[in-house]
């Protein structure tokens, strides 16, 4: 599983990079002190978690995280300051840690985020559809029009917000429509897809490699929940893991 951290204070980012590294289970991926910056790697990169600090000097961070797509990844707020608790919980946050962070209290909170992607995981498989006839291909619509897709040709799906890029072998440039990844995960469970992160679902045909925190599909490193690989490298022996 892996998480990023925001913190304008550097000595803090310092204290969640040593806690972090007692917790074998999280990889700590990267570390901010500026909201710019942590924005846009979560536009170029999926986590599983976020630890953010409230009381910014640009942006609050309640503000940051309301700003988010929905397909956001789980929330930890980190802050001195108490009275910001309720607001923070009204967004549906994992936890809210009062600084000093003792590092046990660091530890349960990863815990508890551990736990809800694990139910989150289970909830999707239980929910995914029947087997039932397999068709070749999807029709989606795209800039005004309905596309047809081959799944053979598809290699993974990437969600965006209310959008989701679908990038294909036969092309460089993704296809991008209006949908929800959850629904095109469950439409496509019983086609050989599984979602790999919060963020992101895979043709399993087309993954190449399969190390820890992540695989490579199409020539490209996709980072992955541990939650789910363990599930991806079961049912499909013809991943390679190094």
């Amino acid at each position: 599983m892996t998480f990023i951290a925001l913190d304008d204070e550097p000595l803090a980012l310092v204290l969640i990079e040593k806690y972090a590294r007692d917790i074998p289970e999280w990889t700590l991926l990267a570390t901010f002190t500026d909201a710019t910056a942590a924005a846009e790697y979560l536009q170029n990169n999926t986590v599983d978690l976020l630890l953010s600090d409230i009381n910014m000097p640009d942006i609050s961070g309640l503000q940051f995280v309301q700003a988010l797509p929905d397909e956001r990844p789980m929330i930890i707020f980190v802050t001195a300051y108490k009275e910001y608790a309720h607001e923070g919980f009204n967004l549906d946050v994992v936890d809210y840690l009062v600084k000093p962070v003792a590092p046990e209290r660091f530890k349960k909170a990863l815990q508890k985020a551990a736990d809800l992607l694990e139910l989150q995981r289970k909830a999707e498989a239980a929910s995914a559809p029947s087997p039932t006839p397999l068709d070749d291909h999807i029709f989606v619509f795209s800039e005004y029009q309905k596309v047809k897709i081959l799944l053979k040709d598809v290699l993974y799906l990437e969600s965006m917000g209310d959008y989701v890029k679908i990038f294909l072998q036969s092309q460089p440039k993704p296809i991008l429509t209006l949908d929800r990844l959850k629904n095109l995960a469950t439409r496509l469970y019983v086609q050989g897809f599984r979602r790999i992160h919060r963020s992101v679902v895979v043709n399993v045909a087309k993954v190449e490699v399969v190390q820890k925190a992540r695989v490579k599909v199409g020539g490209t490193w996709l980072a992955v929940g541990e939650t789910y690989l363990g599930e991806l490298g079961g049912e499909n022996s013809q991943l390679m893991y190094s």
